[in-house]
Formats: C-alpha cells, sequence, structure tokens
C-alpha cells in the first residue's frame, strides 16, 4: 500500500511503520486520492489523517474520507492544513477545504506556528525553579500535575478532551504521549518552587511538544522560566531549529513564546471530525 503513495510521504509512512505508528490497512487510495492514518506512539488509537492528498476533486475525495472513516470505526479525527501567515485553507487549499467539510469535518481552532532558530539569544534561566526528569518521577505524581495543569487550561484540545472524557483520562493519554516522543530522559521536566510543583516542559528532538503551569502558580511568570529551559535544552543538544504551536487564543502561552525569542512563522488550521 505505502507504495501507491508519491515521496516523499512513503518514505515517510515506512518509517512510521517501523515505528508502530501506522499500518498498510489504515492507507487508502481511490482514484487520486489517498490517505493515510496515523498514531502518536506504538499502541495507541490513531488520532489523526496524515498524508491526505484529495487530488482534483474535492467530492470523490470526500467519498475516500467517509468510506475509509466507516472502515477504521473510529469515533474521532483531526485533520491540520498549515499555511504561511496570511493564507487560509478556504482559498489557498480550496480543494482540500472542500472535501474536508463535505465529509463532515469542521475547521475549529486555529494555531500559530512558532520557531526558534540559532542566532536567537537563548533564553536565560531565571533560577527560581529546580527541575525534576519526570520519567525517572512515579508516573501517578506526573499524572496528577498533568490533571492540575488542566484545570482553566486555555488550549482547545486539553478543553475538549476534559470535557467529553475527563481530566484523569486527557492526562493518562498525555503522559503516554510525551514519555514516547523521541527524547533524552531528562528533557521532560517538572519545574519545582521548593517542594512544590509549579509546572511542566517536555521537549522532544525537534520541538517544544508540551508547556504548562498548575493553577496556583499562574500569574507569576513561570511559563518563561520553563520555556527558558526547554529552549536552552535542545539548543545545547545542537538543535539549529526548535518548533512549537499554541492556539491562536491562547495569548499568554503565545506571548511566552515572543519572549523567549520565537517567530511566527505560519498558522495550522485543525479540522475535527466526530462520530455522530
Amino acid at each position: 500500500m505505502f507504495d501507491q503513495f508519491p515521496e516523499p510521504g512513503r518514505s515517510q509512512l515506512a518509517a512510521a511503520f517501523d515505528e508502530g505508528r501506522t499500518r498498510p490497512e489504515w492507507c487508502f487510495v481511490e482514484g487520486q486520492a489517498r490517505l493515510a492514518f496515523w498514531a502518536p506512539f506504538a499502541g495507541s488509537e490513531p488520532v489523526i489523517i496524515w498524508q491526505f492528498d484529495p487530488g482534483p476533486d474535492p467530492v470523490a475525495a470526500a467519498e475516500l474520507l467517509r468510506s475509509s472513516l466507516r472502515t477504521m470505526g473510529l469515533s474521532k479525527i483531526i485533520y491540520d492544513i498549515s499555511l504561511k501567515p496570511g493564507l487560509t485553507p478556504v482559498v489557498d487549499r480550496a480543494v482540500e477545504h472542500e472535501a474536508l467539510t463535505l465529509a463532515g469535518f469542521a475547521m475549529e481552532v486555529e494555531r500559530l506556528m512558532l520557531e526558534w532558530v540559532t542566532g536567537t539569544d537563548v533564553p536565560p534561566d531565571p533560577g527560581r525553579l529546580t527541575y525534576h526528569p519526570a520519567r525517572r518521577m512515579d508516573p501517578a505524581e506526573v499524572i496528577d500535575i498533568l490533571v492540575r495543569v488542566s484545570e482553566g487550561s486555555l488550549d482547545y484540545d486539553t478543553r475538549i478532551e476534559v470535557a467529553t472524557a475527563g481530566a484523569e483520562h486527557e492526562a493518562r493519554w498525555m503522559y503516554d504521549d510525551l514519555v514516547n516522543r523521541k527524547a533524552k530522559p531528562d528533557w521532560f521536566v517538572i519545574g519545582y518552587l521548593g517542594d512544590s510543583p509549579v509546572g511542566l516542559v517536555a521537549p522532544d528532538d525537534h520541538s517544544i511538544a508540551y508547556i504548562g503551569v498548575v493553577p496556583e502558580h499562574r500569574g507569576h511568570g513561570y511559563v518563561d522560566d520553563l520555556l527558558a529551559r526547554g529552549t536552552r535544552t535542545l539548543a545545547e543538544a545542537g538543535l539549529q531549529r526548535i518548533v512549537a504551536a499554541t492556539d491562536l487564543a491562547n495569548v499568554p502561552t503565545a506571548n511566552a513564546f515572543l519572549r523567549a525569542g520565537y517567530s511566527e512563522v505560519g498558522r495550522l488550521f485543525r479540522y475535527y471530525w466526530r462520530a455522530s
């Protein structure tokens, strides 16, 4: 099935298969339209449509989307369209947007795509927090902190998951996702003020995958401390480019990235499909 996808998608799918994140039976082709489903780590359910090429006909692509979703038997899925600033899917990815809409997807959240590059000053460590590697802690303790971070979160996906599946379920899924990312064991850390956990930052091999502060410590700028730690970790590991994303509506987090020297490089439009 992978050989029906052009490069570089074919090689990317093969690599994802080796990592347990996709399977041949998760790939679908009909005429000129093709798509693949992707899971964030081995053993998890697919959460995103990946490698979607609608071809020239949005109606045919919509039918492929509908039929593949029926075959997969999923209750929800997401799809992202990333564009340079100032562009919109309705105009600049019109066939893709129409196919998704016809298949029952809705664009529900717009995200800022951010980037830090070598040559930009590394944000200084204010020295207020001490850090414990999350992978060396009791998973239940880290999950409890993730539950607390989700309280009052401005992140759209977090709010939806908490509302539909519960904070414990969302936190356990997030923990599994973060500990299965490509990263050195001491990169994902919990920041402490004395004995009190303040928040966490989880860099992976190319990005700031997750950052958050518990409610009782919000409003004191600790997101800057955590982001400085994550950025410095990756810069010292030799990364010349670090990427991140946050919801456009999550102004505090977006401003923290800008203060840390990240710049906006695009917008990500996230579409959702849910079984009726």
